[in-house]
């Protein structure tokens, strides 16, 4: 006989599913978000050129050029980007505006979300805080008292009153056994 290797079933609800589920799809949504950075910032390159169209065409002239005087680093300015590739300017610009915590950098979140906190969430942050410290001082309690009531329950059922509650009720009342009635 040959040895079969224990091949274990994937659950499709176990956590490490869930956790490769989450993961991903934060993934995909980070890769479309950086996508639509980058086609956003080649279509503003692209109006940017289309727009510095008639400056580049006035700046190849002698004479304006030489009317520009101080200002001629303008048309060379134009001139350069003219030359550059739209693409690699548009995947720069994604580069430098990736963050982890989406279109915004995530100590520019942080510092809201504290802003926010110190001032219109005071009231909130506190009611949190308080109900942090006093909710296992009180709900402790009860849960160890509704975890003792089953228990006693289920130890009930096992071994005083394996029958039933109602097989025993009856039981006592045609015949009291140990029970003694004050009259």
């Amino acid at each position: 006989m040959m040895y079969s290797p224990i091949t274990r079933k994937t659950n499709a609800c176990s956590l490490q599913f869930m956790f490769g589920m989450c993961v991903c799809g934060w993934f995909l949504m980070f890769l479309v978000s950086r996508l639509h950075i980058l086609h956003h910032a080649y279509t503003q390159e692209v109006q940017m050129r289309d727009d510095e169209s008639w400056l580049v065409q006035q700046c190849g002239t002698d004479e304006f050029y030489h009317n520009m005087k101080q200002h001629s680093a303008l048309c060379d300015e134009v001139q350069n980007k003219k030359k550059s590739i739209l693409i690699l300017n548009a995947l720069q610009h994604m580069v430098a505006n990736t963050y982890l915590c989406g279109y915004e950098p995530c100590g520019n979140l942080l510092t809201a979300m504290l802003d926010w906190c110190m001032t219109r969430g005071m009231v909130i942050t506190a009611f949190i805080a308080v109900m942090i410290l006093i909710l296992p001082t009180v709900f402790l309690p009860l849960f160890r008292s509704y975890l003792n009531s089953m228990a006693d329950q289920r130890i009930s059922q096992l071994y005083h009153t394996p029958y039933g509650l109602d097989n025993y009720a009856r039981n006592q009342i045609s015949q009291p056994g140990h029970v003694y009635r004050l009259e």
